[in-house]
């Protein structure tokens, strides 16, 4: 639960705030109580509060210069501060401290529902922050380097095993977290950025073609089996980029020649050029894509292009004419063709469903 210090010089008020009767439903509880800023401040130094419900006019030390201090001192609390609608430029002066909420006296069960509401919301978050910084520092401890390389090498090869390696490791994930969500979340999150990451080493151009893109698993999961639906998710669309661009081809010749367009997207691209940079007979590069891939050259590097078209349409501040020029294309309704041919959208229809 979380503690809460009332602060008032009116006895009659701080019984009126201990009384109210959903503290409880709220998941707090009424720690102690002071009758000034000087008096609340040891209390604080004494005891762990969350939430601090303060007036500001009192004597000795008010609730502004109260909260002065707590700045100083860099409490981590949550301060509502009480007011009468006379106070409002101090209520204002409160809010650039740092004060989390005001309300005005005479305070009434509607507004404290309100204010004491919103502050749960709040000090959940904060100390949702707090966990997921102190679990970052060691999530890589509930998987083996071993562990990760063995799925980095399946991904990168285009192997779906890998999603078989995946579903081993989350089981061994969620054991070793005891199944605690927020955990088994922190550490898939890590693993997709460490993948994500060495993939770009790998292939530093493939972040110029959108779908390299990975996102983390959103945190907040209602279960263990949603977190694995996303995880697995996400595995299987590396595997399928790898594959996409042929990336995965074992025969190295058709695997270099696949790198070079990826590379030199933005040229133009033709087998006499592709033949002198890999150092082999282009009839014979030609015939050998088609056999390892099962369709022609050609064909592949309109794609890559399309890909990387998409790409650029989604970065917002290209026009058609120069998505054209900048991947070789002297004519912007060819352009348009192809790409009409390999999305099924216009470039123009497409901008509108991103």
């Amino acid at each position: 639960m979380y503690k809460v210090l009332i602060v008032d010089d009116d006895k009659v008020s701080r019984y009126i705030l201990k009384r109210y009767e959903k503290w409880n439903e709220f998941n707090f509880s009424i720690e102690d109580e002071a009758c000034d800023g000087k008096e609340a401040l040891k209390k604080l130094s004494s005891s762990k509060i969350n939430l601090v419900v303060t007036d500001i006019r009192m004597p000795g030390m008010n609730g502004i210069e109260f909260l002065g201090e707590i700045k100083k001192l860099k409490y981590n609390v949550c301060v509502i501060l009480l007011s009468t609608y006379s106070d409002f430029e101090y209520a204002k002066q409160g809010i650039r401290l740092g004060a989390f909420d005001y309300i005005t006296k005479p305070v009434s069960n509607e507004m404290l529902d309100e204010a004491v509401k919103r502050a749960k919301v709040y000090l959940d978050r904060s100390a949702l922050e707090e966990e997921k910084k102190s679990l970052a520092t060691n999530v890589n401890l509930y998987y083996s380097k071993n562990n990760f390389n063995k799925l980095f090498s399946l991904i990168i090869s285009g192997n779906y095993e890998a999603l078989n390696e995946s579903k081993k490791l989350f089981e061994n994930i969620s054991y070793t977290t005891n199944e605690k969500l927020l955990e088994i979340e922190l550490v898939y999150n890590n693993l997709l950025l460490k993948l994500h990451e060495e993939i770009l080493r790998v292939w530093p151009w493939l972040k110029f073609f959108g779908d390299i893109v990975i996102d983390e698993v959103p945190l907040y999961s209602e279960s263990i089996e949603e977190i694995k639906t996303q995880f697995m998710k996400k595995i299987k669309s590396m595997i399928q980029l790898v594959r996409k661009f042929e990336l995965h081809q074992t025969d190295s010749l058709v695997k270099i020649t696949c790198e070079y367009i990826l590379q030199h997207v933005e040229e133009k691209v033709s087998l006499q050029k592709i033949s002198l940079e890999v150092h082999a007979n282009k009839d014979y590069i030609g015939k050998l894509f088609k056999q390892v891939t099962g369709y022609n050259l050609k064909k592949y590097i309109v794609n890559v292009k399309m890909e990387h078209a998409k790409y650029l349409i989604k970065l917002g501040y290209y026009k058609n004419y120069e998505i054209c020029e900048k991947l070789g294309y002297s004519n912007v309704d060819y352009f348009c063709k192809l790409f009409k041919r390999y999305t099924g959208y216009t470039p123009m229809e497409f901008r509108k469903t991103i």
